[in-house]
């Protein structure tokens, strides 16, 4: 197993407890948590999608529910 390099960081109380809302499981460890939320910082808010969107020329008008579902399959290849 290959070593992992372990750091300590200070953080106040209510930071703490705020990411202890934010496991998924009990024995989540915090450096998990942390490592979602950072992943999740780096996908594009829908507001930021439309804006790219809105430079991409588009051959055909597509429904709603059609860009819904693009804009979704978009998001989970990031």
């Amino acid at each position: 197993m290959a070593k992992v390099n372990l750091t300590t960081i200070q953080v106040r109380e209510e930071t703490r407890k705020k990411l202890a809302m934010k496991k998924v499981h009990p024995r989540e460890s915090y450096d998990a948590v942390l490592q979602r939320i950072l992943e999740a910082d780096s996908i594009p808010s829908m507001e930021e999608m439309f804006r790219r969107s809105d430079s991409v020329k588009q051959t055909r008008r597509y429904s709603t529910e059609e860009v819904i579902k693009l804009s979704h399959d978009l998001r989970a290849k990031r």
